[in-house]
């Protein structure tokens, strides 16, 4: 993880001398949006979206159960998109070569809204905060490579949330996550942004990723 740091030091200052040199030369990115919820972020224009139908499939088979798919409430948006033009199902939320974004917006269950702490968030969908490790390491859940890289609370625009960057092991490889959960004033909405893929995928895109994750905006109601 301090190579997965470094080398993401490195390319993001290599980026940025990059942009002061050639201003013009700056990628252009893709908006998605939801208007209706007040929610958008961007992505690199060479990113494909994922067809509908597949991460419908991907929500129902993967999500089902987790307070981040029905268990939670009702997805009103969601989206994904892939540095692939056919990405593996099985790699959208985890063990990708090449960056990935899923993003969703849900209709909270009113059982939820109460019981939605940072550490709920935190926990959202891998086992983040060291209480949430040991109970799933107690269930029996052989979750490896944990490493904790930045944790941060978000507090502005009239919703509230974190932002979590982290690593586990799958298929035997560290897969970097940077997630953002947030919910609005009212505790209706819950917005999830997650990005991934594996270490050298995740350090060789820093720049990219911290551009999608830096762009998901919020207007809270």
């Amino acid at each position: 993880m301090r190579q997965l740091r470094r080398t993401a030091v490195a390319v993001l200052s290599a980026g940025a001398a990059l942009a002061l040199l050639a201003g013009c030369g700056a990628p252009s990115y893709t908006y998605a949006a939801d208007n209706a919820d007040h929610a958008y972020f961007k992505v690199p224009t060479s990113w494909q979206q994922v067809d509908p139908a597949k991460l419908a499939e991907v929500q129902s088979a993967y999500l089902s159960n987790s307070a981040a798919g029905s268990a939670g409430g009702s997805f009103v948006w969601s989206r994904a998109y892939a540095d692939a033009a056919k990405p593996a199902l099985t790699s959208l939320l985890t063990g990708s070569n090449t960056p990935v974004v899923y993003a969703s917006v849900q209709s909270l269950r009113d059982s939820l809204r109460a019981a939605l702490s940072f550490d709920y968030m935190r926990d959202l969908l891998f086992p983040v905060t060291s209480e949430a490790r040991q109970e799933a390491a107690a269930a029996g859940e052989h979750l490896t490579g944990f490493d904790l890289v930045a944790s941060s609370t978000i507090t502005s625009n009239g919703v509230r949330g974190i932002n979590e960057l982290f690593e586990y092991d799958i298929n035997g490889q560290p897969d970097a996550f940077d997630q953002t959960v947030l919910t609005n004033s009212n505790t209706t909405k819950l917005y999830l942004l997650l990005v991934q893929c594996y270490q050298g995928c995740f350090a060789s895109h820093a720049a990219q990723i911290k551009a999608v994750v830096d762009s998901f905006t919020v207007r809270g109601s």
